[in-house]
């Protein structure tokens, strides 16, 4: 089938799931999700993250940097990037939103306190060119400057002030962006207009005219049905699947998510001591048949959806290795491996080791049906190697509040969320990490996870990171199940929208309607 050329013109309302306090992007009370859709459409940064990597946005691909103290990034802008009123991406913007998160923006606020933590110093070398020296080598510097402000528009205004409901030039009161998109209108309550910018610098301009996110929806699946929206980005559910795919004139697309889901031991003080033994812990990654889990939760509507074979990488990231694969569902090898630790099967079936009988807490927060299926499964699978699993649901804040972050479990099931290329942060699995609640420690994975974050190569670091995985693999402190999918519905005269959890918005530019 031959490709369709993209139409330009038309409308498309997104089921926004949040309404943002104001657009203020240096100001805590603003943040969340839903201004993050529009600063990435409106206000562009150094990268771009989307679903699987970070790619260079205002900046290019030539980021020089310097292996010896001072460490020093030289990013090299665009020569076409500008702003919507004709004005050049320049030095003097970096120089400037530099300035302005060390002045307003909240100490330890995420992300963009990392900007007062890791930068030294931020200097124009010409009109294109930015230097930036760190205080330290540092990974996390493609996370540096995720916004850039317009200088021109902005000097010598109070920033506290500015973009309450609007993002626009203050001097002339019109919009203003480096983005395919600026904000039009905001009705509050109800709906946030924003419409192509005509001087858009990027590959090519927007396609649609508008796209309005609409903050008034109360049942996503009945304003599609109503045709009162275009388009709804969730998070799939087994519960929710079933109708959307009921709805007329629909389709539905799923791609990777942030969400990891997976199985954190307990090796230190608290959980069950055999747990403490690596053997007893690959027993029971053999055990599980991670693939028929998976099938279970996903299966429905994603038949093809598989486990998660890296505990540091997302799916399909530029650093994921396949480090896990060997832990396919062999529970002769299992019970191998438990009677190779010392375990004797008791009269019940249940191996008792070191005096201990092998049962174990499985614990996962209350409400969840994927998770609930997960350790149904878990409870059948294990107990046909000889391990008895108890599930145990724990409402609310509780579950991470008393019973994971002191240590209260044998097995939890949860999810880190963490950003494709970026990896797992490295107080998950060191030694002591403040989110090690495992109590792994292991001092040459410690080692390269300390490394990794020195490290200013993005393949360099992948290389030391998936070393610490098979590492890890050996030990197995987690066993990974699988990263969440995000989903989007769209009304089938809608075309190049693509899942990016949690945008709702992402490269909106390239949607297009079918006349």
């Amino acid at each position: 089938m031959a490709a369709q050329t993209p139409n330009r013109g038309g409308t498309v309302v997104v089921a926004a799931p949040a309404e943002p306090a104001c657009l203020n992007w240096l100001q805590q009370a603003c943040k969340g999700i839903a201004l993050d859709a529009v600063l990435e459409e409106v206000l562009e940064g150094a990268f771009d993250l989307g679903p699987r990597h970070l790619t260079p946005d205002l900046i290019t691909p030539r980021v020089e940097y310097t292996r010896k103290p001072p460490f020093t990034l030289t990013y090299h802008i665009r020569p076409e990037a500008r702003w919507s009123d004709g004005v050049q991406v320049s030095a003097s913007d970096f120089v400037f939103t530099q300035a302005a998160i060390r002045k307003y923006v909240s100490p330890n606020a995420d992300p963009e306190d990392l900007n007062r933590k890791l930068v030294r110093s931020v200097r124009a070398v010409d009109a294109k060119t930015v230097r930036v020296v760190l205080k330290a080598r540092s990974s996390t510097w493609r996370e540096l400057f995720a916004v850039v402000l317009p200088r021109h528009a902005l000097a010598g205004e109070d920033l506290e002030r500015v973009w309450q409901d609007r993002i626009d030039n203050p001097r002339t009161g019109a919009p203003i962006g480096s983005g395919p998109f600026l904000v039009e209108r905001w009705e509050r309550g109800k709906e946030l207009t924003l419409r192509r910018n005509p001087r858009y610098w990027g590959p090519h301009g927007a396609y649609l005219a508008r796209l309005v996110l609409r903050f008034d929806v109360g049942d996503p699946a009945q304003a599609l049905r109503d045709g009162e929206v275009d388009v709804v980005h969730r998070r799939p559910d087994l519960g929710t699947e079933s109708g959307y795919g009921q709805i007329p004139g629909v389709e539905r697309f799923y791609g990777p998510g942030r969400s990891w889901e997976h199985f954190t031991i307990r090796i230190g003080p608290g959980g069950n001591a055999a747990l403490r033994t690596k053997l007893v812990r690959r027993a029971l990654a053999y055990g599980l048949d991670r693939a028929a889990i998976v099938r279970a939760a996903y299966g429905a509507f994603l038949p093809k959806w598989r486990p998660s074979e890296n505990a540091v990488f997302l799916d399909g990231s530029h650093g994921y290795k396949p480090n896990w694969s060997d832990y396919r569902y062999r529970p002769a090898r299992a019970r191998r491996l438990l009677e190779q630790a010392g375990c004797r099967r008791g009269a019940d079936g249940i191996y008792v080791c070191a005096g201990e009988r092998l049962s174990l807490r499985f614990e996962t927060p209350a409400g969840g049906s994927r998770r609930r299926i997960a350790l149904e499964a878990a409870q059948r699978q294990l107990r046909r190697v000889g391990v008895e699993v108890v599930p145990t649901y724990t409402v609310g804040t509780a579950f991470f509040d008393q019973v994971v972050i002191p240590g209260h479990f044998d097995v939890a099931l949860f999810a880190w969320f963490y950003d494709p290329d970026i990896g797992a942060p490295s107080d998950i699995y060191r030694c002591g990490g403040a989110e090690n609640f495992g109590g792994y420690c292991q001092r040459l994975v410690t080692r390269d996870l300390d490394n990794a974050d020195r490290i200013l190569d993005p393949a360099q670091r992948a290389r030391v990171l998936n070393h610490a995985d098979r590492q890890m693999a050996k030990d197995v402190p987690v066993i990974p199940l699988w990263n969440e999918p995000a989903a989007v519905t769209v009304r089938s005269t809608v075309h190049g929208v693509v899942p990016c959890f949690p945008s709702m918005i992402w490269k909106a530019e390239n949607w297009w309607l079918e006349r």
